[in-house]
């Protein structure tokens, strides 16, 4: 069981993952050779399933289920 993120396409946790360790779009693009666009588009995507309107809600969300996974 993922929990919340199990919705997630696995591109969309890596760039959730990204997100919450503070790498911006760019950043992120660059780790995952992608363009910015297409993250643009990931990082969107996972606010709107996770129901989420700010990367500081995914971090949290994440911090808590690595957390609960030790």
């Amino acid at each position: 069981d993922e929990g919340p993120l199990a919705g997630l396409t696995p591109r969309e946790r890596e760039a959730a993952a990204l997100v919450a360790d503070g790498q911006t779009n760019a950043q992120i693009a660059a780790r995952l050779h992608l363009s910015e666009s297409t993250v643009e588009k990931h990082v969107s995507s996972v606010l709107g399933k996770l129901g989420m309107s700010s990367r500081t809600g995914v971090a949290g969300l994440l911090a808590r289920e690595r957390a609960a996974r030790t």
